[in-house]
């Protein structure tokens, strides 16, 4: 699989929406105080769906105008959201506490309210589902 990102440097972030949640691999690290932490190296195929054509192009959803840093403004929303989706059962989380982070970070990179709207829509209605948190708990036999 060809992936259009890699992460160059630590990448941190803060959300009430992470707040309780707990989980650590080798990529990503979830603090109970709302940290998430993704490690250098981590690769990621941004917004979906979009597809490798010749040449290098990408056909599918657009990752917005590029930011000051030259990355587009969906860059970190879509590594957190990936990131996320990667271990989705193992992650005490639920699909809509994943949703508000994307929201969020859309925000922050200072995407166009309504172009928020669209993506967290779209997220939210044909994202991945069975999050970790949205599963029954099993309890020890």
């Amino acid at each position: 699989m060809a992936w259009r990102y890699r992460l160059d440097r630590p990448f941190h972030h803060t959300s009430t929406h992470l707040v309780s949640v707990e989980y650590r691999n080798d990529w990503i690290d979830i603090r109970p105080r709302g940290s998430i932490f993704i490690q250098p190296g981590y690769a990621w195929d941004g917004c979906s769906p979009a597809w490798r054509l010749p040449a290098g192009l990408w056909l599918g959803t657009p990752d917005g105008p590029l930011m000051p840093d030259g990355r587009p403004q969906t860059f970190y929303a879509s590594l957190v959201h990936d990131a996320l989706c990667q271990w989705k059962r193992e992650i005490p989380i639920k699909r809509r506490a994943t949703v508000q982070v994307f929201a969020e970070l859309l925000q922050l990179a200072g995407f166009p309210t309504w172009r928020v709207w669209l993506y967290v829509g779209a997220v939210a209605r044909f994202g991945p589902s069975r999050f970790g948190g949205d599963l029954p708990r099993q309890e020890p036999v």
